[in-house]
């Protein structure tokens, strides 16, 4: 700590700098003349005490005292005086000063009235800092506090009285309405990362967002001063798709009230299971008003039985149509994601069986839970029931050479999984296994690697405009390009630009 003696009589002053062992109790001691060099200095080097006279040329002690405590509120001022009388008493108390101690005390009693002002400055400073780390720490888990509440009330384990008077506590306004409800099942496994984006993407309607099970995020978002409706979600829409899984997006806008975000979350986590059947939909979009159609719990069993069954004729033509009425079954019946991928592992347990080689079933959960549409999880499973016609090893690693090979040549078009495995005589289903397997991505992952390195080169080639770039490596939406720049290099193209074109520090 840094103590401050401040004494116009340099005998007196330089007495207790000397005589007294203030380094052997942590203070490292400072001198002043004159109130007003004390004042200087003090703004210099922050003192934690000053221990001062009071009578002084310049400025004396207690006006020292008031202007330290207007600039420099922390530091504890001791007051030393030849008169112990009640109006410098009551001075004192004025000012505010820590600590009064006659000039006529002996060393020992001027060192332990600073030691007890030091306690007392510690004390004082460690409370401050727990504060400091406890309120640390709430900011850091504020998100997570509410995101628990909302989370809680979404699920019907609170009520609402208990959660509006929670809201209250934690500063969350639940006046704002309209308000949209939204789930989004997301692909990123960096959920801090996907929050800062979605945070900066939905900042025009106050997002309350957060990570529920499975990657699933709920934004609350505030729609009194801008509608979520069509329009706006197209024009959101390209920054937010590389961080979704396929088009897994549900949206109720117009909620009038908090109190109805339980039944519109209930609905939506219905509405996202059954996205994968829309394909053709980026996105679902309703209203408060919509109703889900719920159906019956399906039991495909007959049908994974007929299939089977009919694996042992080896009828190729035979089992595919027992596929398509499977499939037909399930679109039909509206197989939640979930029911379907359970029934498409207990197919490939089975098929496993009859394989003449060992299957990796773990592999093929995992590229089955990967898959974004229900069409790419019954090419998967035809897979194993209709083996291609090209067994060994070393065809498949040719076949993929030359996939990736024409990926290289054409990544500019609108390339496709089932065209590029067309174009290779493999099924979609074999080619998404070798491939993954191959380049340890997914099809559209490599896809979007393969554009943003050629994007890197460009950007460090020529002095092309960012839009430019975009096109010249296949992305007809610039929003598109900059999201996945930034996913997958962690800059914008102009931050990459700017930090390659830096000449290197020297060593």
């Amino acid at each position: 700590m840094k103590l401050l003696l401040v004494d116009d009589e340099d005998f007196i002053r330089k007495g207790m700098c000397y005589t007294i062992p203030w380094e052997e109790h942590g203070l490292e001691v400072f001198e002043a003349s004159n109130g007003m060099e004390a004042l200087q200095i003090s703004l210099q080097i922050r003192p934690d005490i000053v221990l001062t006279d009071i009578s002084m040329p310049v400025m004396d002690g207690f006006e020292l005292a008031r202007k330290l405590n207007q600039s420099l509120p922390d530091t504890k001022v001791i007051i030393l005086t030849a008169y112990d009388t009640t109006d410098n008493l009551k001075e004192a108390i004025d000012v505010q000063v820590n600590g009064f101690r006659s000039k006529n005390a002996d060393s020992n009693e001027i060192l332990n009235t600073v030691l007890k002002v030091k306690s007392e400055f510690e004390q004082e400073r460690r409370h401050n800092e727990k504060l400091h780390q406890m309120q640390t720490i709430f900011n850091e888990n504020q998100l997570l506090i509410k995101s628990t509440l909302i989370y809680r009330f979404l699920k019907k384990e609170i009520s609402f009285s208990h959660f509006s008077k929670k809201c209250a506590d934690l500063v969350v306004n639940l006046e704002h309405i309209p308000i949209a409800l939204m789930l989004v099942q997301c692909n990123c496994s960096d959920e801090k990362y996907a929050l800062g984006q979605f945070f900066q993407f939905f900042r025009d309607y106050s997002p309350l967002c957060f990570f529920a099970e499975h990657h699933v995020a709920v934004f609350i978002l505030d729609t009194s001063k801008k509608p979520l409706d069509n329009d706006a979600m197209e024009q959101l829409l390209p920054s937010i798709q590389p961080l979704v899984f396929g088009n897994f997006i549900a949206v109720m806008s117009g909620i009038q009230s908090w109190q109805d975000l339980p039944p519109a979350f209930h609905l939506l986590q219905q509405t996202l299971s059954h996205c994968f059947w829309n394909t053709d939909l980026p996105y679902i979009i309703t209203d408060p008003t919509a109703e889900f159609e719920l159906t019956e719990k399906i039991s495909p069993y007959e049908y994974e039985k007929n299939i089977m069954k009919s694996s042992f004729s080896g009828q190729a033509h035979e089992l595919q149509l027992l596929f398509d009425e499977y499939y037909h079954f399930m679109k039909t019946n509206k197989a939640s994601r979930q029911d379907f991928l359970d029934s498409a592992l207990r197919l490939v347990i089975y098929a496993s069986s009859l394989q003449k080689e060992d299957v990796n079933i773990n592999e093929f959960e995992r590229l089955i839970h990967e898959s974004e549409t229900a069409k790419e999880v019954l090419d998967l499973i035809t897979s194993l029931f209709l083996p291609a016609s090209y067994e060994t090893a070393a065809d498949f690693n040719m076949q993929i050479r030359a996939a990736l090979d024409y990926m290289k040549k054409n990544f500019k078009e609108d390339l496709h999984l089932e065209d590029v495995a067309k174009i290779v005589y493999l099924s979609p289903g074999y080619f998404c296994r070798i491939f993954k397997k191959t380049t340890g991505y997914s099809f559209k992952e490599y896809l979007h690697r393969l554009r943003i390195e050629k994007a890197k080169e460009l950007i460090l080639q020529k002095d092309y405009k960012y839009y430019e770039i975009a096109e010249m490596v296949g992305y007809k939406n610039y929003k598109y390009f900059s999201s996945y720049f930034n996913k997958i290099t962690g800059y914008s193209a102009r931050e990459y630009r700017q930090i390659s074109m830096e000449p290197p520090k020297p060593s």
